[in-house]
Protein backbone atom coordinates (compact mmCIF):
# COMPACT_ATOMS: atom_id res chain seq x y z
CA UNK A 1 0.00 0.00 0.00
CA UNK A 2 3.32 2.35 1.02
CA UNK A 3 4.25 1.72 -3.09
CA UNK A 4 1.05 2.63 -4.50
CA UNK A 5 -0.02 5.46 -2.62
CA UNK A 6 3.76 6.62 -3.19
CA UNK A 7 3.18 5.96 -6.78
CA UNK A 8 -0.02 7.62 -7.12
CA UNK A 9 1.29 10.80 -5.34
CA UNK A 10 4.41 11.16 -8.12
CA UNK A 11 2.01 10.52 -10.55
CA UNK A 12 -0.33 13.35 -9.40
CA UNK A 13 3.01 15.21 -10.69
CA UNK A 14 3.49 14.18 -13.64
CA UNK A 15 0.06 13.96 -14.55
CA UNK A 16 -0.38 18.07 -13.56
CA UNK A 17 2.96 18.55 -15.96
CA UNK A 18 1.84 16.45 -18.60
CA UNK A 19 -1.44 18.84 -19.04
CA UNK A 20 0.81 21.45 -20.30
CA UNK A 21 1.94 19.05 -23.20
CA UNK A 22 -2.30 18.13 -24.04
CA UNK A 23 -3.71 20.86 -24.03
CA UNK A 24 -1.03 22.61 -26.79
CA UNK A 25 -1.09 18.99 -29.07
CA UNK A 26 -4.75 19.01 -28.46
CA UNK A 27 -5.07 22.57 -30.68
CA UNK A 28 -2.09 23.36 -32.21
CA UNK A 29 -0.24 20.06 -32.49
CA UNK A 30 2.46 20.83 -31.27
CA UNK A 31 4.49 20.37 -27.72
CA UNK A 32 6.48 22.86 -25.72
CA UNK A 33 9.67 21.41 -24.99
CA UNK A 34 10.80 23.69 -22.73
CA UNK A 35 7.94 23.51 -20.56
CA UNK A 36 10.53 22.15 -17.75
CA UNK A 37 12.55 25.28 -17.85
CA UNK A 38 9.26 27.45 -17.53
CA UNK A 39 8.88 26.06 -14.42
CA UNK A 40 12.32 26.59 -13.68
CA UNK A 41 10.90 30.03 -14.46
CA UNK A 42 8.05 30.29 -12.51
CA UNK A 43 9.67 28.85 -10.26
CA UNK A 44 12.29 31.48 -9.67
CA UNK A 45 9.37 34.50 -10.00
CA UNK A 46 7.30 33.23 -7.20
CA UNK A 47 10.86 33.46 -5.22
CA UNK A 48 11.31 37.48 -6.20
CA UNK A 49 8.25 38.29 -5.12
CA UNK A 50 8.28 36.11 -1.92
CA UNK A 51 9.03 39.28 -0.38
CA UNK A 52 6.03 41.02 -1.33
CA UNK A 53 4.06 41.47 2.50
CA UNK A 54 1.19 43.18 1.09
CA UNK A 55 0.18 40.00 -0.66
CA UNK A 56 -0.76 37.02 0.79
CA UNK A 57 0.43 33.84 -0.54
CA UNK A 58 -2.37 32.41 -2.44
CA UNK A 59 -2.21 36.01 -4.50
CA UNK A 60 1.26 35.81 -4.86
CA UNK A 61 0.58 31.90 -6.47
CA UNK A 62 -2.07 33.77 -8.56
CA UNK A 63 0.40 36.14 -9.72
CA UNK A 64 2.81 33.90 -11.30
CA UNK A 65 -0.25 31.96 -12.75
CA UNK A 66 -0.87 35.19 -14.41
CA UNK A 67 2.17 36.12 -15.25
CA UNK A 68 2.97 32.88 -17.53
CA UNK A 69 -0.42 32.64 -19.12
CA UNK A 70 0.59 35.58 -21.09
CA UNK A 71 4.17 34.93 -21.12
CA UNK A 72 2.62 31.33 -22.81
CA UNK A 73 0.50 32.88 -25.26
CA UNK A 74 3.33 35.14 -26.62
CA UNK A 75 5.76 31.68 -26.56
CA UNK A 76 3.02 30.48 -28.90
CA UNK A 77 2.87 33.71 -30.88
CA UNK A 78 6.37 34.23 -31.28
CA UNK A 79 8.45 30.89 -30.61
CA UNK A 80 5.73 28.19 -32.13
CA UNK A 81 3.64 29.67 -34.63
CA UNK A 82 6.45 31.36 -36.95
CA UNK A 83 7.97 27.54 -37.09
CA UNK A 84 4.68 25.58 -37.67
CA UNK A 85 3.07 26.36 -40.87
CA UNK A 86 1.65 22.75 -41.26
CA UNK A 87 1.29 19.28 -40.40
CA UNK A 88 4.81 18.10 -41.80
CA UNK A 89 6.77 21.67 -40.45
CA UNK A 90 8.73 20.39 -37.15
CA UNK A 91 10.63 23.24 -37.13
CA UNK A 92 8.53 24.43 -33.63
CA UNK A 93 10.27 21.34 -31.89
CA UNK A 94 13.62 22.53 -32.48
CA UNK A 95 12.35 26.76 -31.49
CA UNK A 96 11.07 25.43 -28.54
CA UNK A 97 14.40 23.01 -27.48
CA UNK A 98 16.55 26.55 -28.59
CA UNK A 99 14.52 28.17 -26.26
CA UNK A 100 14.88 25.74 -23.42
CA UNK A 101 18.57 25.82 -23.79
CA UNK A 102 18.65 29.51 -23.71
CA UNK A 103 16.59 29.05 -20.37
CA UNK A 104 19.04 26.54 -18.76
CA UNK A 105 21.86 29.01 -19.36
CA UNK A 106 19.89 32.10 -18.22
CA UNK A 107 19.16 30.62 -15.01
CA UNK A 108 22.29 28.49 -14.40
CA UNK A 109 24.51 31.46 -14.74
CA UNK A 110 21.86 34.01 -13.19
CA UNK A 111 21.37 32.46 -9.61
CA UNK A 112 23.67 29.10 -9.32
CA UNK A 113 22.49 25.45 -9.08
CA UNK A 114 22.45 25.76 -5.05
CA UNK A 115 18.69 25.74 -3.84
CA UNK A 116 16.93 28.17 -2.08
CA UNK A 117 13.75 27.46 -0.37
CA UNK A 118 10.68 28.83 -0.78
CA UNK A 119 8.91 29.73 1.87
CA UNK A 120 5.08 29.88 0.71
CA UNK A 121 2.75 27.36 -1.29
CA UNK A 122 3.79 24.43 0.71
CA UNK A 123 2.80 22.27 3.33
CA UNK A 124 5.05 20.65 6.20
CA UNK A 125 2.44 18.32 7.96
CA UNK A 126 2.42 14.57 7.14
CA UNK A 127 -1.24 12.83 6.49
CA UNK A 128 -2.31 9.27 6.93
CA UNK A 129 -3.69 8.16 3.90
CA UNK A 130 -4.71 4.59 3.50
CA UNK A 131 -2.87 3.49 6.09
CA UNK A 132 0.01 4.69 5.04
CA UNK A 133 2.30 8.22 6.26
CA UNK A 134 1.94 10.57 2.71
CA UNK A 135 4.17 14.34 2.80
CA UNK A 136 0.87 16.57 2.92
CA UNK A 137 2.45 18.48 -0.22
CA UNK A 138 2.42 15.33 -2.35
CA UNK A 139 -0.85 14.79 -1.24
CA UNK A 140 -1.91 18.37 -1.61
CA UNK A 141 -0.30 18.31 -5.20
CA UNK A 142 -1.92 14.97 -6.46
CA UNK A 143 -5.35 16.72 -5.35
CA UNK A 144 -4.36 19.49 -7.25
CA UNK A 145 -3.93 17.54 -10.82
CA UNK A 146 -7.03 16.09 -10.34
CA UNK A 147 -8.73 19.73 -9.81
CA UNK A 148 -7.04 21.02 -12.14
CA UNK A 149 -7.99 17.94 -14.66
CA UNK A 150 -11.62 18.43 -13.70
CA UNK A 151 -11.70 22.34 -15.04
CA UNK A 152 -10.08 21.90 -17.99
CA UNK A 153 -12.61 19.66 -18.98
CA UNK A 154 -15.78 21.72 -17.67
CA UNK A 155 -13.94 24.57 -19.69
CA UNK A 156 -13.66 22.41 -23.06
CA UNK A 157 -17.33 20.87 -22.59
CA UNK A 158 -19.74 23.47 -21.33
CA UNK A 159 -18.33 26.84 -22.53
CA UNK A 160 -18.19 28.65 -25.85
CA UNK A 161 -14.08 29.13 -25.63
CA UNK A 162 -13.76 25.25 -24.94
CA UNK A 163 -16.34 24.82 -27.76
CA UNK A 164 -14.15 26.46 -30.18
CA UNK A 165 -10.96 25.06 -29.05
CA UNK A 166 -12.45 21.44 -29.85
CA UNK A 167 -13.31 22.71 -33.37
CA UNK A 168 -10.15 23.94 -33.82
CA UNK A 169 -8.55 20.76 -32.72
CA UNK A 170 -11.08 18.87 -35.08
CA UNK A 171 -10.38 21.03 -38.24
CA UNK A 172 -8.67 24.10 -37.78
CA UNK A 173 -9.32 24.84 -41.35
CA UNK A 174 -12.95 24.13 -41.46
CA UNK A 175 -13.01 25.99 -37.97
CA UNK A 176 -11.41 29.08 -39.83
CA UNK A 177 -14.02 29.34 -42.71
CA UNK A 178 -16.21 29.79 -39.85
CA UNK A 179 -14.86 32.54 -38.31
CA UNK A 180 -12.62 30.74 -35.94
CA UNK A 181 -8.87 31.93 -35.61
CA UNK A 182 -7.25 29.25 -35.22
CA UNK A 183 -4.10 31.79 -34.13
CA UNK A 184 -5.85 33.05 -31.06
CA UNK A 185 -7.07 29.62 -30.18
CA UNK A 186 -3.34 28.52 -29.85
CA UNK A 187 -2.33 31.62 -27.99
CA UNK A 188 -5.17 30.48 -25.24
CA UNK A 189 -4.37 26.98 -25.01
CA UNK A 190 -0.32 27.63 -24.97
CA UNK A 191 -1.57 30.33 -21.83
CA UNK A 192 -3.36 27.84 -19.76
CA UNK A 193 -0.76 25.27 -20.74
CA UNK A 194 1.89 28.00 -19.10
CA UNK A 195 -0.71 28.74 -16.49
CA UNK A 196 -0.74 24.86 -14.92
CA UNK A 197 3.03 24.14 -15.40
CA UNK A 198 3.76 27.53 -13.50
CA UNK A 199 1.10 26.58 -10.47
CA UNK A 200 3.22 22.49 -10.92
CA UNK A 201 6.44 24.45 -10.62
CA UNK A 202 5.98 26.70 -7.49
CA UNK A 203 4.21 23.92 -5.70
CA UNK A 204 7.02 21.26 -6.56
CA UNK A 205 9.09 23.85 -5.69
CA UNK A 206 7.60 24.72 -2.12
CA UNK A 207 8.77 20.99 -1.25
CA UNK A 208 12.11 20.29 -2.70
CA UNK A 209 13.27 23.98 -3.17
CA UNK A 210 14.18 26.44 -6.44
CA UNK A 211 17.06 25.85 -8.65
CA UNK A 212 17.23 25.42 -12.30
CA UNK A 213 17.26 21.92 -12.24
CA UNK A 214 14.19 21.74 -10.78
CA UNK A 215 11.98 20.73 -13.90
CA UNK A 216 14.46 18.57 -15.35
CA UNK A 217 13.79 15.24 -13.42
CA UNK A 218 9.72 16.21 -14.22
CA UNK A 219 10.09 16.02 -17.95
CA UNK A 220 10.32 12.66 -18.74
CA UNK A 221 8.03 11.81 -16.48
CA UNK A 222 5.48 14.40 -17.59
CA UNK A 223 6.13 13.19 -21.34
CA UNK A 224 5.53 9.35 -20.89
CA UNK A 225 2.34 10.05 -18.51
CA UNK A 226 0.96 12.15 -22.05
CA UNK A 227 1.87 9.18 -24.06
CA UNK A 228 0.34 6.25 -22.20
CA UNK A 229 -2.67 8.36 -21.07
CA UNK A 230 -2.96 9.38 -24.47
CA UNK A 231 -1.89 13.51 -25.73
CA UNK A 232 -5.24 13.91 -27.41
CA UNK A 233 -7.23 13.41 -23.92
CA UNK A 234 -7.68 15.64 -21.24
CA UNK A 235 -8.57 12.57 -18.55
CA UNK A 236 -5.47 10.81 -20.14
CA UNK A 237 -2.55 12.35 -17.56
CA UNK A 238 -4.27 11.49 -14.62
CA UNK A 239 -4.36 7.80 -16.46
CA UNK A 240 -0.50 7.70 -17.29
CA UNK A 241 0.65 9.48 -14.79
CA UNK A 242 -0.50 7.20 -12.25
CA UNK A 243 0.31 3.93 -14.30
CA UNK A 244 3.78 5.73 -15.02
CA UNK A 245 4.12 6.44 -11.13
CA UNK A 246 3.04 3.11 -10.12
CA UNK A 247 5.12 1.06 -11.75
CA UNK A 248 8.56 2.92 -11.65
CA UNK A 249 7.88 2.96 -7.36
CA UNK A 250 6.60 -0.85 -7.71
CA UNK A 251 9.77 -1.78 -9.46
CA UNK A 252 12.14 0.62 -8.07
CA UNK A 253 11.19 -0.42 -4.58
CA UNK A 254 12.48 -3.95 -5.68
CA UNK A 255 14.90 -3.72 -8.00
CA UNK A 256 16.32 -0.48 -7.74
CA UNK A 257 16.00 3.10 -8.74
CA UNK A 258 17.11 2.47 -12.61
CA UNK A 259 15.29 -0.22 -13.22
CA UNK A 260 12.06 1.56 -12.02
CA UNK A 261 12.67 4.42 -14.33
CA UNK A 262 13.40 2.31 -17.24
CA UNK A 263 10.41 0.23 -16.45
CA UNK A 264 8.05 2.81 -17.04
CA UNK A 265 9.77 4.07 -20.06
CA UNK A 266 9.25 0.31 -21.49
CA UNK A 267 5.71 1.02 -20.86
CA UNK A 268 5.62 4.01 -22.66
CA UNK A 269 7.55 2.19 -25.70
CA UNK A 270 4.70 -1.06 -25.22
CA UNK A 271 2.08 1.87 -25.26
CA UNK A 272 3.69 3.16 -28.77
CA UNK A 273 3.64 -0.09 -30.35
CA UNK A 274 0.23 -1.53 -29.80
CA UNK A 275 -1.73 1.95 -29.12
CA UNK A 276 0.03 4.75 -30.33
CA UNK A 277 -2.70 7.36 -29.69
CA UNK A 278 -2.56 6.47 -25.96
CA UNK A 279 -4.87 4.17 -23.66
CA UNK A 280 -7.51 7.10 -23.68
CA UNK A 281 -6.58 9.12 -26.43
CA UNK A 282 -8.40 9.38 -30.21
CA UNK A 283 -6.49 8.30 -33.39
CA UNK A 284 -6.22 11.43 -35.59
CA UNK A 285 -6.13 11.50 -39.23
CA UNK A 286 -4.20 13.99 -40.63
CA UNK A 287 -5.37 15.36 -44.06
CA UNK A 288 -2.80 15.58 -46.97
Amino acid sequence: MEIVVSGLAAGGLFALVAQGFVLTFLTTNTLNFALGEFMVVAAFLALAISSWGWLPSAGKIVFVIAVFGVLGAWTYRLIVLPFSSGHNDTRWLLSTVGLSFIIINMTTNGEGVLRQPLNYGGMDEVVEFLGVRLPSQQGLIAVTAVLVTIALVMVTRMTGLGTRMRAVSEDAEAASLMGISSKRIGMIAYGLAMSVVALAGVLWAAEVGVSPQLGEPLLVGAFAAGIIGGLTSLWGPLLGGGIYGLVTAAVGESAGVMWGEVSGLLIVLAVLMFRPEGLLGRRVDVKL
